[in-house]
């Protein structure tokens, strides 16, 4: 799915990236009491007008977490491509033991392929070991899809891990044993143990306890303050691009007739596929195809009413952007899509600019993804990179 968006690079991403903000949401909630304020903060003045926010945690309803998903499955390790040399030279990098070595290549747990080594380790090796061994050979199973616990992790803020794992209702003593084994790369915290630590829980509210912690995501509330002083033209352009200023346009003149002023919930402007999505999570059983609604069906069709479904196909995403959409060069405007790519041009995400360094976005396909609004900063976290990612931005050219 993701060898066309090569093309998108070399077809289109032939430009500097466009500026980011300068400034981003995290800095100005950072301004007194720290990131994670409960508290409203202001927001950067621009042509959007005064935003404030209020940071929130969201997890996945119980019904979403299926039985599989409670059910602890065989730890399996995949290394496509490997010889026991290399092999040899990433237990090496991970400086394990030699006691460690030879129960990982006992004849018992190692399985050679075709075209892969796989092992099955036991529960009691993966929780001894150490921080650099566990990052060490994770990062490597990571590349491989056949390690869905490594290729997609539960993962945070590696800044804010504390905000993570807070006020849950699992064990205090399971809560240690998950900080334990969280490892680091690049700006974020990852967990990939949960089936090393499902059977330490004996009751299924413990085991869903888990689960939805460890599917939390950081979001944003975001309002608008609209006062007589506002620069209602300045503003209504700024939210109403496209067709939709006829929409904007009254709201904001209405409520600006308040004479100490009125916060608007920014969901009330955007676009009706975004504010008909915000804040909620795909529906399995009624919608069986929502698991092709990823990140790029999704910033295509944040404009449109109702969706193309033809954005669920990566090719037409490539075509569409290609023909449809212009680098951006200058500041970023609401509805741009900001694309995230590896050094070697692969595409990691696509996200919607909503204002300020805030963003529409869904991350990744699954049913535990919320639709969200998100700092920039906290999304570029959210995929992890030993090498930065390069951002750009596009817009549509009818915009």
């Amino acid at each position: 799915m993701l060898l066309p968006w090569v093309v998108v690079v070399v077809v289109v991403l032939r430009t500097p990236p466009a500026p980011l903000p300068s400034t981003t949401a995290g800095e100005a909630l950072n301004a007194d009491t720290g990131y994670y304020d409960e508290f409203v903060r202001p927001g950067r003045p621009g042509p959007w007008g005064e935003l404030q926010y209020s940071r929130i945690l969201i997890e996945p309803p119980d019904e979403f977490i299926s039985a599989a998903a409670l059910a602890p499955d065989q730890l399996r390790w995949v290394f496509k491509g490997y010889s026991r040399g290399m092999l040899r030279a990433l237990w090496q990098s991970a400086q394990l033991s030699a006691a460690e070595i030879a129960e990982l290549e006992a004849p018992e747990a190692l399985e050679t392929t075709s075209d892969a080594i796989v092992i099955k380790p036991h529960n009691p090796l993966v929780l001894g070991l150490s921080d650099r061994a566990r990052k060490t050979i994770y990062s490597a199973l990571s590349v491989f899809v056949e390690n869905p616990d490594q290729n997609e992790p539960f993962r945070f803020r590696a800044d804010r891990l504390d905000e993570w794992l807070a006020n849950s209702e699992v064990p205090p003593d399971i809560i240690a044993l998950v900080r334990k084994m969280i490892y680091i790369r690049g700006n974020s915290a990852l967990f990939s143990d949960h089936d090393v630590v499902l059977p330490m829980l004996p009751t299924r509210a413990g085991k869903l306890a888990l689960i939805t912690t460890l599917a939390r995501k950081s979001t944003l509330l975001l309002k608008l303050r609209v006062t007589p002083k506002s620069n209602l033209d300045e503003i209504t352009r700024y939210w109403g691009r496209g067709p939709r200023a006829k929409d904007i346009g009254p709201l904001l003149a209405s409520v600006s007739k308040r004479p100490r002023g009125i916060t608007v919930d920014v969901a009330h402007l955007l676009p009706r596929f975004a504010r008909a999505r915000l804040f909620t999570y795909p529906q399995p059983v009624d919608h069986p195809n929502d698991a092709s609604h990823d990140c790029h069906w999704t910033s295509l069709n944040f404009f449109n009413d109702p969706p193309d479904e033809r954005f669920a196909d990566a090719e037409f995403v490539r075509r569409t952007l290609e023909q449809d959409y212009n680098p951006v060069e200058g500041k970023p405007a609401f509805g741009d899509i900001f694309v995230f790519t590896r050094p070697d041009g692969s595409v990691v995400h696509s996200c919607v600019y909503v204002a300020d360094d805030i963003v529409f976005t869904k991350n990744g396909s699954s049913f535990a993804m919320p639709w969200m609004l998100m700092a920039l900063s906290d999304v570029i976290a959210y995929y992890p990179a030993d090498s930065s990612l390069t951002v750009r931005a596009f817009r549509r050219k009818d915009l």
